[in-house]
């Protein structure tokens, strides 16, 4: 059995071979991320889209979505055309024959928007808003209102094309209230709600439906949003109910306004706003508690009271910290003043004097003392402060001799 040998190409250098090596894995990186990507793209191509969760979305399989009686109304035969924007649903409804238009949510419905559908599908079968919301009744301008349910449902009592007598109906969410002028145009109530206590009080219906004028086609509104949801729409009569509602035409466009809408048709009035109307209150007065804190945290308490430090910090240390700062801050006036201060304090402790006493007293008695010229004394104590550090180094090393030589004496 012989060993083989495996020698290098002639000309083939060992730069050459790392080379090599670095393309290899190289190519092997790209071809990971290229198969992790296209791995992610067939996946979410398998997935599809995520379900909406907006609020009664005809996509949506969601307990508020309303997916179950999208798919119903198609099972029945009824075409329905699912769109986001005022202009869309207008251009869908096309010219409005065989065509109910159905509003979801309409919480972003804006008035221009309003406007615009009602003109624009004034020839459709219907207009339905299933969520005869407070701030959608006002854009609208039919005469309808809110008013809070005292109590659930009563009886149909009306003669509607989509309403059974015996229907029973539950979840309502408030009562839409029509003026004495849009009862006298015409407008008819079902499912009366009121309240057996105020007997005066307005009396609201859980579906009004105005009749057609020549600016808008029929609209009905309805106060139980909830009863088209997957979650409640086989409560109750609700999915008969709805079903025919929405399936009284060959055609259905189901418009769901979403922001695109809100830009395209921004409200007219200056009281519509895309805020809570309590953000501005509640920003005062976070404002206010924000001033209150800060004045009660930043009121003085009384004098500073020492304590002990929690560690033990050597006396050299803590003048070797405040030297450094001070030489950082080349503040060379201020270190030569505290020097000269504390020199001054210990020589008037030392001749039996008070440890403030003015430098005009003090000079004599430390002359005296040290046995050096008035003026020399006076010069360390009182001149001006050093122009460098070395001058300064010289003005500390002089006051020590000076003491040196007082406590000698």
């Amino acid at each position: 059995m012989s060993a083989t040998t495996t020698t290098d190409a002639p000309g083939v250098s060992a730069a050459g071979v790392d080379g090599r090596r670095v393309v290899r894995r190289t190519r092997g990186i790209v071809l990971w991320v290229a198969v992790l990507v296209v791995g992610g793209f067939v996946i979410a191509l398998v997935a599809g889209s995520p379900s909406p969760e907006d609020y009664l979305h005809p996509d949506g399989t969601g307990q508020s979505g309303t997916r179950a009686l999208v798919e119903v109304l198609r099972d029945q035969g009824i075409d329905v055309e699912v769109v986001s924007t005022a202009d869309e649903a207008v251009d869908a409804a096309g010219d409005g024959r065989g065509t109910t238009v159905v509003v979801g949510n309409s919480d972003l419905l804006t008035d221009s928007a309003a406007a615009r559908l009602l003109s624009g599908t004034r020839s459709a079968d219907g207009v339905v808003f299933l969520d005869g919301a407070p701030g959608v009744l006002d854009s609208l301008g039919l005469g309808l209102s809110i008013g809070v349910p005292a109590r659930e449902p009563a009886a149909a009592d009306c003669s509607l094309p989509w309403v059974d007598g015996g229907d029973h109906v539950t979840r309502l969410s408030w009562a839409i209230v029509p003026s004495a002028q849009a009862r006298a145009d015409g407008a008819r109530g079902c499912y009366p709600v009121g309240d057996p206590d105020a007997p005066d009080a307005p009396v609201g219906f859980a579906a009004v439906e105005v009749p057609s004028t020549t600016d808008r086609a029929p609209v009905t509104v309805l106060g139980m949003p909830d009863a088209a949801t997957n979650r409640f729409v086989t409560e109750a009569d609700h999915a008969g109910l709805v079903v025919r509602l929405l399936g009284a035409s060959p055609r259905l466009v189901w418009y769901h306004p979403d922001y695109e809408d809100t830009t395209e048709n921004p409200p007219t009035t200056e009281d519509d706003s895309v805020w809570p109307a309590w953000v501005g209150p509640g920003l005062v007065l976070l404002a206010l508690a924000f001033v209150a804190f800060a004045l009660a945290r930043g009121r003085r308490l009384g004098r500073l009271v020492p304590e002990p430090l929690p560690v033990v910090v050597r006396a050299t240390e803590t003048t070797e910290s405040r030297a450094e700062l001070y030489r950082a801050s080349g503040d060379r006036v201020r270190a030569a003043r505290v020097l000269r201060q504390a020199s001054a304090a210990r020589l008037a402790v030392r001749l039996g004097l008070p440890a403030r006493t003015p430098t005009d007293g003090l000079v004599p008695a430390v002359a005296a003392a040290a046995g050096l010229p008035t003026d020399e004394v006076d010069a360390l104590l009182r001149a001006p402060a050093p122009l460098d550090e070395a001058g300064l180094v010289t003005l500390a090393q002089q006051l020590a001799h000076l003491e040196e030589k007082v406590r000698s004496s």
